[in-house]
């Protein structure tokens, strides 16, 4: 009989279990193949690194996340646990230390990348180690049906074998049914004990807006960001996306720490980046999905996608990194009909770069990410519980009680529409739209180039960029109306509530001024 909890308050400093952790640490201490499904912060990490300690010999870690290991390995090495990395990060002399380290005989935890094994170097080593406990961390990664399929990771079920089948255990925080039988599968898993430790997250408050246009979300974003003072973060589709957003939100609130992460930025820049999120109070980092793996901060308070994720699971898991410490923290997504458009262009690079890839596998996926974009669609759009579509997506059917989400609150329900009010609301929809393709006439077009002057002022006095201020778009239908007060303003569309009480007295004395 293993002393978990001496082992729990003497090494790891801690005085209880989260739900779940014992009878997972049990059945990997009594050699059982495990598959763990925890969300994200309940503790999965501890599900092997006590094992690991008990055990004594090699515990080999295969994880896609390089910050993750650096940052884990630092904290064992804190507590005085014995545990190396390799990875690519690594430069040649630091490998070949670390590996004359294992050659030598070391005993302890060893985290690597999943392409490691395919390293010559490594596989002439492998044979020496023989790991008492396998760990594949991010495990919906083997999975073909899975949202962040690897192709590196389907060669995991072999390395076990070539390893003498060690104890496994298999960890992710977003799996459905399928996913999860295909862990068990391709990792050739015998018997497997199955812990689920379920979906929920009751602290989090979910909400779904729909804009027309990117416009519309700059809008809502700058007037609903200084609302909330805590830590967040921003998930943006694409690295453009990223610098023109960091860029706004720098230009518009100096006074608050707000930071750009993507892949395309240099190392050293990401590094500098992630320290400052995590060390100052308040801060924004405006990242796409490069940035939050292992990112171990609790009092994260929103996190806010700016445009529509690519399936249920990765926005779970991005969305999952808010209110890590039980507290309540909000999960907003913003989504406009563009977003699809850009999930459509990422399906279409599905296996563009990598040559292992069959056509028909290609396809598969393909189709795979389709099916997927469209679930979440249809979670942007439910007018359902927002909770229950996510236990409902990942095959939970645990009761909902006290749920916070806009649904539940009221905030996204609407007013039976007669039919007559409909037909009367397409129709204006149709006169808009065609008002709006007409060419402006000569004296539109003065009052248009007169109220770019007034946006410059206007951006240069709030220290920010024009078209935050108002979209091109917006602008030409001010100068093809030309409303004569308030009221005629807020019919303008992009012209809000918000937006005429901070700007409105400006552009109609611009446009007073032109009819003299």
């Amino acid at each position: 009989m293993f002393p978990i909890h001496d082992q729990l308050r003497s090494v790891f400093h801690l005085e209880q279990f989260r739900p779940a952790q014992r009878q997972v640490i049990e059945d990997v201490l009594a050699g059982r193949d495990v598959v763990c499904v925890m969300p994200t912060g309940a503790g999965k990490s501890l599900c092997f690194q006590l094992p690991a300690t008990l055990l004594g010999g090699v515990t080999l870690v295969v994880s896609p996340l390089i910050a993750l290991m650096a940052d884990q390995v630092a904290q064992l090495n804190a507590l005085k646990i014995p545990a190396l990395l390799l990875n690519s990060s690594q430069q040649p002399a630091q490998q070949r230390e670390i590996q004359q380290r294992l050659r030598a005989g070391f005993e302890g935890i060893l985290y690597i990348a999943p392409e490691r094994f395919a390293a010559s170097s490594f596989q002439s080593l492998l044979g020496q180690l023989k790991p008492r406990l396998f760990v594949v961390d991010e495990a919906h990664c083997v999975s073909f049906w899975g949202h962040d399929f690897r192709p590196d990771y389907m060669r995991l079920g072999e390395i076990r074998e070539a390893i003498g089948m060690p104890a496994t255990i298999a960890l992710t925080a977003t799996a459905t049914p399928q996913v999860r039988t295909d862990i068990a599968t391709c990792l050739k898993l015998r018997a497997a004990r199955v812990h689920i430790t379920g979906f929920d997250r009751p602290n989090l408050r979910y909400a779904s807006r729909f804009f027309r246009n990117d416009g519309e979300k700059d809008e809502a974003l700058l007037h609903g960001l200084p609302l909330v003072q805590g830590t967040g973060i921003i998930y943006c589709a694409t690295r453009k996306t990223v610098d023109e957003l960091t860029a706004l939100l720098q230009q518009t609130f100096p006074q608050r720490t707000v930071c750009g992460y993507h892949a395309g930025m240099e190392q050293s820049q990401r590094k500098a980046a992630q320290e400052r999120f995590m060390r100052e109070p308040g801060a924004v980092i405006v990242a796409t999905n490069a940035f939050g793996m292992g990112i171990n901060k609790p009092d994260i308070r929103f996190v806010l996608h700016y445009n529509l994720p690519g399936s249920v699971e990765a926005y779970y898991q991005e969305a999952g990194r808010a209110g890590r410490d039980g507290r309540t923290a909000d999960c907003v997504l913003y989504h406009c009909p563009r977003d699809f458009g850009i999930q459509e262009f990422f399906i279409g690079k599905i296996g563009e770069n990598n040559r292992d890839l069959k056509p028909v596998h290609i396809a598969q996926l393909q189709a795979n990410a389709a099916g997927k974009l469209e679930a979440m669609m249809l979670y942007a759009k439910s007018r359902y519980c927002r909770r229950w579509n996510i236990l409902k997506y990942f095959g939970e059917s645990s009761s909902i009680r006290n749920c916070a989400c806009d649904v539940c609150r009221g905030a996204v329900k609407r007013p039976p529409e007669r039919a007559a009010d409909a037909s009367q609301r397409r129709d204006r929809k149709r006169q808009k739209t065609a008002v709006s393709d007409q060419p402006l006439d000569t004296a539109a077009e003065v009052r248009f180039e007169a109220l770019r002057k007034v946006r410059a002022r206007l951006a240069k006095r709030d220290k920010t960029v024009s078209f935050a201020v108002f979209h091109n778009s917006t602008l030409r239908e001010v100068a093809r109306h030309a409303p004569t007060n308030l009221a005629g303003l807020l019919n303008i569309p992009g012209i809000g509530p918000h937006k005429a009480e901070k700007y409105g007295a400006d552009v109609l004395a611009a446009l007073e001024s032109l009819r003299k």
